[in-house]
This record gives structure tokens, sequence and C-alpha cells, in this order.
């Protein structure tokens, strides 16, 4: 069921500071916005009216007009998700100048996987602003962000960053939040901060099972901190496979077999299975040939056993969201009745 997060005028002040700060926005730059108007990415739009500069707004995202509107309108700052990204890798050499003008590419929504990352700040040397937040925070009005300086010098690439100015983090133990978790040690995200929701509208158990009394928010998402404190998310809580007892995260074996070089793209999520709860398997879009067997057999040789996917189901493209976010749950029903053919 849908949660309606009660935002105020001050989340949405914060929400808005922060995007302008973390983009640094100036009068003379151009945004595209491929977010539509009921979703709360529209804040990085509303930022950029706060600062003084030209926001446009497409109806959807059709990557023949977002190229056209980034050339002719030279576009400073973009707006995608990690398929767009994707899509960008993708294109023929001379269609890439389209983006000559572009200063920094905002991600989120999604993980942004190391391989496609690095391929686009090859072809293209533009910044992936790499975010995190939710609904309830307006993405980085209490959130995280990579900015560049943060992997120009290092290899963190999948991390999204270091709280934004106002934003309080911490890892907790999934089954009490009252623990807090060390550096590299799984939990989940808790958030707190001046731009989190007052609750969900007339949900008032949910509200009190995720807004804690003391301003902490508890996000659904799994992740760790490193050394230098960057935030890392593994995957969402209700994501995660449970198999035998080990915990399988799904974005992190996805992470692994992307780099399969036949592979385009690639969901793990699970299926029922009576003697072991859940079993991993995977849906796999191709670049040209199938070749499962040979996943597989790549899966052996750099997973741990357990999460090796037991099937793997080849389709024409993955279930999203208006072409962004994952639908794992789709892919659940979907193939839920074939664990035992």
């Amino acid at each position: 069921k849908p949660k309606g997060s009660m935002l105020t005028h001050g989340n949405w002040f914060t929400a808005i500071h922060n995007a302008c700060d973390v983009l640094t926005y100036k009068e003379n730059d151009t945004f595209l916005c491929i977010y539509p108007m009921a979703h709360v990415g529209i804040m990085w739009a509303i930022a950029a009216l706060r600062a003084g500069a030209l926001t446009i707004t497409m109806d959807f995202f059709e990557i023949n007009e977002y190229l056209e509107l980034c050339k002719n309108e030279e576009v400073s700052v973009l707006s995608g998700m990690p398929p767009v990204i994707h899509t960008l890798t993708n294109l023929e050499e001379e269609k890439r100048e389209n983006l000559s003008t572009v200063r920094e590419i905002i991600s989120g929504g999604g993980p942004l996987h190391r391989k496609i990352w690095k391929k686009f700040m090859a072809q293209y040397n533009i910044p992936i602003i790499n975010a995190y937040g939710l609904s309830e925070s307006i993405v980085i009005g209490t959130g995280t962000v990579i900015r560049p300086e943060d992997y120009a010098t290092a290899d963190r690439y999948e991390s999204v960053g270091h709280p934004v100015c106002f934003s309080e983090l911490k890892i907790v133990d999934e089954d009490d939040p009252s623990i807090s978790l060390g550096h590299y040690e799984h939990g989940e995200i808790a958030l707190r901060g001046p731009a989190i929701a007052k609750g969900y509208w007339g949900m008032e158990k949910e509200t009190k099972e995720s807004f804690l009394e003391d301003g902490w928010f508890l996000t659904g998402d799994i992740g760790y901190i490193d050394e230098d404190e960057r935030l890392f998310i593994t995957d969402r809580k209700k994501d995660m496979i449970v198999m035998s007892g080990w915990k399988i995260y799904p974005t992190e074996v996805e992470e692994t077999l992307i780099k399969y070089p036949k592979v385009d793209e690639i969901a793990i999520f699970s299926v029922d299975d009576i003697h072991k709860g859940e079993l991993p398997v995977a849906a796999v879009v191709w670049k040209d040939e199938e070749d499962p067997d040979g996943l597989v057999s790549y899966s052996k040789e750099y997973l741990a056993r357990y999460k090796v996917p037991r099937k793997i189901f080849t389709m024409d493209e993955l279930p999203r969201v208006n072409g962004w976010k994952l639908l794992r749950r789709e892919l659940r029903e979907m193939f839920s009745e074939t664990k035992d053919e």
C-alpha cells in the first residue's frame, strides 16, 4: 500500500538548500529535468529555479529528445538515473558530443553499477553526483551524496558518499535499532535531520515503526559505512534473500555478474523454496547471444556458493517504473511458479 509522507514547508526549504549546495547551481546554469512533477525528484528542478537557473522539463524520457535538448539548450546540469546513464554509455561517439556542455549529471533511485559508472567516466569525463535519499527525506534534504572529489582520488565507485548539510547518518541492527553498528557492519540505514517527514498520513502503526521518538528515521535500506564515513547501500531490506539462514543481497551479486561480458542488464531476486525458504535466481538481458551456462560458471568462480543463482531467466527488458527503478516484486510474481520446473 502506498504511503503518503507528510512533508512540511520547512522540509522542502532544507531540501532545496542542500540541492543548490551540492550542485553548485548558478544563475547561468541550464538544468534538464526528466523527473515527473509528482515525483520527489522534482526537488532538483525547484532548486534550480531557486538559484535563478533555467529549468527545462520533459514529459517523459526519450533518448533522442534528451540529446537534442542537451545540445540545443546547452545544458550544464543533467538529471539521470542508472538506466539513463547505462543508455548513454551505449551511444555512438558522435552522439556523445551532445553532452559537451554538461558539467555534472545526477544519479539516484537505484544502484549504479561500478562497470557502468567507470565506462561513463571514461567516455564523457562528466562527474556523476550519486545521491541517496527517499520520499520521506525529499531525496537529499536529509540524505547523502558523493561529490566529484570523493572518487577522483580514490576508488569510491558505488558509494553514495557523506551526509549533506544538517544530516545525521548511522547504521543500526536490523532487529534492534537501538544498537548502532561499526564500520563495514551491514545493517539498516537510519537518517536524522530537518527534512525528515512528520510521518505517514493516516498510518499510525507504520509511522511508529519507521519514525522513532528521538528523531531517527529507519529507511528500510541495508548498507554500511567505511572508515572514511562514506555510505554504501547494499539493498532494500525487503529485497534481501534469506536461504537456509544465509543472507544474500541482490545488488552485491549483480555488481559481480554485470561484469560477465555477455550480460547487458541483470536482476537478482528470490523465489520461494519449501526446503531452503528462498532461492536466488537471475533475470538477464543479454548483449547479443544468450549464455546461461557460461554465466553460471562465472558465478561459481567469483561468488560464494550460496550466492550463485539457481536459475537464469532470459528477458528482452527488465520491468521498471517509468523505465527507471527496477521492480523486483514483478519479477518474483512473474517467475514464482517456475522454481519446481
